[in-house]
């Protein structure tokens, strides 16, 4: 009996540690619950070990713009046993294998040619190369000349951009005893090379010249500028103004507000001058003037003509010049009317420009002499 009062009491010490033990162990996770409860969870993520980073990240390969050549016949001096024409055809397939590039048919750079009256005959000079890639739509143009000194060929290629007329010259040269096309091995690497080069995108920077007076013309911010030139060419008006029209395009180009009148009213300039209005319009400026052209010359098939345009700045109400200026241009072209309308462009932008920048002067001054006073 005593034994089994022991077994007894043992058994309920032993239950009731149990009960004690598994209360705490159910408040212990009720607690370690909330503690997770309150840390903000993770997102998801397959494994547990970040990727690392690629080391040798490829490189993007280098945009190339389309492009057109002219090659030109090659000189080949005597002593160099090679037909120009075969070797002009060399370098043209140097050229037509480069990704993005477009190459001048011969027969079309002898048909224009003679169109234009220009000799092809022997080297041809650059200038002339150059005036002729502009008629073919050309970007570049190539002229190159093969000849031998001692036992050594060599053979200097030069790519000329038709716009700016830079030049980039590529040469090679090798042993007579390897023979020429050893000689032509060793230019078709340096010939793609810098193609590659010039095929590379054009970062267009604006003309200092161009960024001073953009300046310059903040002085008329927020002003409304009224254009009125009237333009001849040798001595017969133009129905359709050349400088007028470039001086306006300029004018918006700097962020100004302008008013051209067309087909105005009688006495629309002196209600201009007295009131300051057209057409019920606010206007602060007036910007009037001419322009004339003229033919100049004629060279190799193509008209020459040169052009003045002078303008004067009236501030409005009022009949006081405040400014006035001039400008010159000349230019080309088979047709003598587009000559003279190129020239005239050029004439008025050149004008306006010079009227700007004098009077952005005259506003420094003012604004100088009233911090004295």
């Amino acid at each position: 009996m005593k034994n089994a009062g022991t077994k007894r009491s043992v058994a309920v010490l032993l239950t009731g540690c149990l009960l004690v033990l598994a209360a705490f162990t159910g408040a212990y996770a009720q607690d370690a619950d909330k503690e997770l409860a309150a840390k903000p969870r993770a997102k998801a993520t397959r494994g547990s070990k970040k990727k690392p980073e690629a080391k040798d990240k490829k490189k993007e390969p280098v945009p190339v713009r389309k492009i057109r050549v002219a090659v030109f016949k090659l000189d080949v001096i005597k002593g160099v046993e090679v037909d120009p024409a075969a070797l002009t055809d060399q370098i043209n397939t140097m050229l037509a294998a480069l990704p993005k590039v477009t190459i001048v048919n011969r027969d079309r750079i002898a048909e224009v040619a003679a169109e234009h009256t220009i000799a092809l005959t022997g080297l041809v000079d650059t200038e002339t190369a150059v005036k002729l890639g502009k008629f073919l739509n050309a970007q570049y143009i190539a002229v190159g000349r093969a000849s031998k000194i001692g036992q050594t060929f060599y053979i200097v290629l030069k790519v000329v951009d038709v716009e700016t007329t830079v030049q980039t010259t590529v040469s090679a040269k090798g042993s007579v005893q390897k023979g020429f096309d050893a000689v032509l091995t060793r230019l078709s690497g340096a010939l793609t090379a810098k193609i590659k080069q010039l095929q590379r995108p054009v970062v267009e920077q604006e003309d200092p010249a161009l960024a001073k007076v953009r300046k310059a013309a903040k002085v008329l911010a927020g002003k409304v500028v009224l254009v009125q030139i009237e333009e001849t060419h040798v001595n017969r008006p133009l129905r359709d103004p050349a400088a007028q029209l470039a001086v306006t395009n300029r004018l918006k180009g700097f962020g100004l507000k302008v008013i051209v009148p067309k087909d105005p009213e009688d006495g629309w300039k002196k209600a201009l001058l007295e009131t300051g209005k057209f057409a019920e319009k606010k206007v602060h400026y007036l910007l009037e003037g001419e322009g004339i052209s003229a033919f100049a010359a004629e060279l190799h098939g193509m008209r020459s003509c040169r052009a003045r345009v002078e303008l004067r700045l009236i501030a409005v109400p009022g009949r006081t010049v405040t400014v006035a200026e001039k400008g010159v241009g000349a230019k080309v072209d088979l047709v003598e009317a587009l000559a003279a309308k190129a020239a005239l462009e050029d004439a008025g932008a050149s004008a306006l420009d010079a009227v700007i920048l004098q009077l952005a002067k005259q506003k420094d001054k003012g604004a100088a002499g009233k911090k004295k006073d």
